[in-house]
């Protein structure tokens, strides 16, 4: 018979997970994300298993046919050399193995790229049991067979006055009917027959092959602190002050740091971070029995869970002792171009929008705006633009704009629009914030803090006057023709106008139609506008952000994996995280006071260049609620697009049919009322705010 070898993979139990390809209900195994353990069964069952886990899950699930042997959190496994080869070649690839072979009664960790031998194992890093007695399945075949050849007994006596206890071990199903009627007895929990009494019977020594003797050991007891990280920590990093932040199966991080306790002395205690309630396979009521099991104390004043007792934080200490420190240093981006065979893209200019206003040009109020001293400029309130600013990098364009009704002031060029009021509609502008949530500043407010602090952009120098002489010809510049009042009658040139702004052309109907229709995708734009901070280790990258009344509803962001899931956990559950520009000051980034689980995740982890991207949309892009007064966004890549999806979202959202031909009017009446307004944004992103209001729309 060919030498055969144990193997344990380490997995997380079973689980009814969707099959991404069928959505029916199958049963899968549960395994580490980083680990090889999923690539490891892939290779050796072949066709026998397949991977189900969906785009978005924390985990891997592997759906295996036929029979499997599961102890205490491991799938065991017979193989021949050749297939543990192919095992070890598996393994050498990944950072973690998370397998693990028995030789020489201990078991052992396979290679990875980190440790090119074998190494030796702990009861917090490796199996703790004796795999003889068990009949592991051979992935070749799906069948059971025993760990050994023959049958083992080891005879065990702690007191020489009772009697020894005889443990058997081996292939020894097919001789159970025998040691039953000997007096044997089969121990579910070792899953093994041993016999009580001082000798063997006859019979059960008749069929012994291998007889040994030894003393049992005491086994290796489990800290109870590792239930707080799912049964193991699987990474260590040091943060810029030198605290340790440690991280569990589970997704717990725990950072070990210094505070000031009551008696205003130093003090130095285990921080937990809890991972956000969405996360698939996570269960927190069983994180916190945990950390009540072990005594730990949740603070009223910072919402955590934490250790300060002396003999945890030892105890906590030992455990973090004994993990190495993650190698998780971004690499360079000629590095990462590399790796993954593709040229480096050079860094885009800034490119800033054009100006929507002229000098001595005519426009509106878009709503209600304020001078400096303290007149109220009603909604489409004509003025004339009398100075130009420079452009702002967080607020855009600005002027100097003369109300004659109301008086001259600053406005940016949000608040200003060149469209006529459209009878009809009442413009209505405040804003939409959860209960207990603080109001964002105003635009007055913003202008306000500018001048205060000296930072209002420069004026914008005057145009020289023209000295050309008199025969030169000149530019004649023909303002827009208005609308005529209303019950006047319209002439000529204003009947083409009304008939052009309700009626679109037949080849934009076209594209729209193509385009609510089409499932292809669309590249969203995206630049690096900042580093994103608080709290974390390691360098994580902003390429894209929006905001609505205070509350980031769109983040695009990458960096080391263990960095960029402590931002997702943070905003997942309503902390503050700041974005820094280079050229402007730090952007507060947050779902809101009170507010957690908002965001869907879209993640992709390039293990390579030891990357991870990852998308955060707000429930409100996600799930727009159409039953009352809300608000969603649109993503707009072309003019086209936008007007299609807002002809989609007013279709859900009033009583009535809504007809192709009225997207045209929809998209720029929608403006004019600023039910539809662009977002404030960064990075090149353009997101349109919709009021879902089916009182304005109707």
């Amino acid at each position: 018979m060919a030498e055969q070898h144990i193997l344990a993979v380490h997995t997380y139990g079973s689980q009814r997970v969707k099959h991404p390809m069928t959505n029916q209900k199958v049963s899968a195994y549960k395994l580490g994300y980083s680990s090889a353990a999923c690539e490891v069964l892939l290779a050796l069952y072949g066709t026998k298993a397949r991977d189900v886990s969906s785009s978005r899950a924390s985990y891997r699930y592997l759906q295996i046919d036929g029979e499997t042997t599961v102890h205490h959190g491991y799938l065991l496994l017979n193989l021949t050399a050749d297939e543990l080869a192919q095992a070890e070649g598996v393994t050498r690839r990944h950072h973690r193995a998370a397998v693990f072979l028995w030789r020489g009664s201990q078991w052992l960790e396979l290679p990875t790229n980190r440790q090119a031998e074998y190494t030796e194992t702990t009861a917090q890093s490796g199996p703790g049991f004796n795999p003889s007695s068990y009949r592991p399945v051979t992935p070749a075949s799906g069948e059971k067979q025993a760990a050994v050849e023959g049958i083992q007994v080891e005879k065990s006596q702690r007191d020489p006055n009772q009697k020894p206890w005889f443990w058997l071990a081996g292939d020894t199903y097919p001789h159970r009917e025998l040691l039953k009627r000997s007096g044997a007895r089969f121990s579910g929990k070792r899953k093994s027959w041993y016999y009580v009494g001082w000798a063997l019977p006859a019979a059960i020594q008749a069929i012994i092959t291998t007889p040994t003797q030894a003393n049992e050991p005491p086994r290796e007891r489990r800290s109870p602190l590792l239930s707080i990280f799912g049964g193991g920590i699987v990474g260590k990093e040091r943060t810029s002050n030198h605290d340790t932040i440690v991280k569990g199966e589970n997704g717990v991080f725990a950072t070990r740091t210094t505070w000031v306790n009551q008696h205003d002395q130093p003090e130095v205690v285990w921080v937990f971070d809890l991972p956000p309630h969405e996360r698939i396979g996570i269960s927190l009521p069983a994180i916190h029995d945990a950390l009540k099991a072990v005594n730990a104390t949740f603070s009223l004043y910072t919402r955590k869970w934490h250790f300060d007792q002396p003999n945890k934080v030892a105890a906590l200490d030992a455990l973090a002792a004994a993990v190495p420190f993650s190698d998780d240093d971004p690499c360079t981006v000629e590095e990462a171009a590399h790796i993954l065979g593709l040229p480096v893209k050079p860094v885009p200019a800034v490119e800033v929008p054009p100006r929507l206003f002229a000098l001595d040009q005519t426009i509106y109020a878009r709503h209600e705006l304020q001078t400096p001293d303290g007149k109220v400029v009603q909604t489409g309130t004509p003025g004339t633009i009398l100075h130009l600013y420079n452009h702002n990098t967080q607020h855009g364009w600005s002027y100097d704009v003369d109300f004659a009704e109301s008086g001259t002031g600053w406005y940016f060029e949000r608040e200003l629009s060149d469209l006529e009021p459209i009878p009809g509609i009442r413009i209505t502008h405040g804003s939409v914030v959860p209960p207990g949530a603080t109001l964002p500043p105003t635009d007055a407010d913003i202008k306000h803090t500018l001048i205060e602090t000296h930072q209002q952009p420069e004026r914008k120098a005057e145009p020289q006057p023209d000295n050309t002489a008199a025969d030169e010809p000149k530019i004649r510049i023909i303002k827009p023709q208005s609308l005529p009042a209303e019950g006047a009658e319209p002439d000529a040139v204003q009947t083409a106008i009304q008939q052009m702004t309700v009626t679109l052309p037949s080849n934009m109907l076209q594209v729209i139609a193509t385009s609510s229709n089409s499932k292809s995708l669309t590249r969203i734009s995206q630049r690096c506008v900042g580093e994103l901070s608080g709290s974390i280790s390691g360098q994580v990258w902003c390429f894209g952000y929006a905001l609505h009344e205070g509350m980031c509803v769109y983040l695009n962001f990458g960096g080391p994996r263990m960095a960029t899931e402590a931002i997702r956990a943070k905003l997942s559950k309503g902390d503050i995280v700041s974005v820094t520009p280079w050229d402007a000051p730090a952007v507060e980034l947050t779902a809101g006071e009170g507010n957690s689980g908002m965001y869907t995740a879209f993640m992709q982890h390039i293990s390579e260049a030891k990357f991870t991207s990852l998308i955060l949309l707000h429930d409100w892009v996600v799930n727009p609620n159409y039953g009352g007064k809300a608000v969603t966004f649109i993503f707009r890549v072309s003019e086209t697009q936008a007007a299609a999806q807002l002809k989609h979202h007013i279709t859900e959202l009033v009583k009535v049919p809504v007809f192709d031909e009225w997207t045209a009017y929809l998209y720029q009446a929608g403006q004019a009322a600023m039910l539809v307004r662009k977002t404030r944004a960064g990075g090149e992103i353009d997101l349109l705010t919709l009021n879902l209001d089916v009182d304005a729309w109707t």
